[in-house]
């Protein structure tokens, strides 16, 4: 068996191990009070509003302060920035600058890059999550890709493959630097803080 099949051998392993790591506490996420009634048949355009803005402060804080961690390993960080989405979201859906300037914001601690990875592998993963948001949103409020809704859809048609991008890039970085355990902790860590950040980020419209 040749150095190369060992190494994606060894990846995998990572990957699997990360997904099952996390699972309770992304599924605790899933379960929050404004996850769930952001599915619900019966959302309002004010719950939606809360709870993009609630996300705003998570989204701008990776952007500010994960992606420079990660500039030595990711290439394309400038394409994955969508903060600026939710803005202008909640501007074509009737919020104002004055207020989503003054929108609570979030910090991550991150002590290099493979805690900044775990972070990001969060944020990232949502990304997926979103498509299915998107499609709820549409069809309940309305809301597309040009007006309100382009924070959920992301990257559009290219969100299978920058997910794919980024994963392997993960993977890659986690094996060769030999990392694994350092970021799936961040991993779970991040899905616990961004629990929390939901139910204690105070929105004033």
């Amino acid at each position: 068996m040749n150095e190369l099949t060992v190494s994606k051998q060894n990846q995998d392993v990572f990957l699997s191990n990360l997904r099952q790591e996390t699972a309770d506490s992304h599924r605790q996420l899933e379960e929050n009070e404004f996850s769930k009634a952001i599915l619900d048949p019966a959302v309002t355009l004010n719950g939606y509003q809360t709870y993009i803005a609630k996300l705003y402060g998570v989204t701008f804080a990776c952007e500010t302060e994960i992606y420079p961690i990660l500039e030595p390993v990711l290439t394309d960080l400038a394409q994955r920035k969508k903060s600026q989405l939710i803005i202008r979201d909640l501007f074509n859906t009737g919020i104002s600058p004055e207020i989503t300037d003054k929108l609570p914001g979030y910090h991550f601690r991150a002590n290099g890059i493979a805690e900044a990875l775990g972070v990001m592998y969060v944020l990232e993963g949502s990304t997926l999550g979103g498509k299915i948001l998107y499609k709820h949103i549409n069809n309940t409020l309305g809301l597309d890709a040009s007006h309100g809704a382009s924070y959920f859809w992301g990257y559009g048609t290219e969100t299978g493959l920058l997910w794919k991008t980024f994963i392997s890039s993960l993977a890659a970085f986690a094996v060769q630097k030999s990392c694994e355990k350092e970021i799936i902790s961040s991993a779970v860590q991040t899905f616990t803080a961004i629990n929390n950040w939901l139910d204690q980020a105070r929105i004033n419209w």
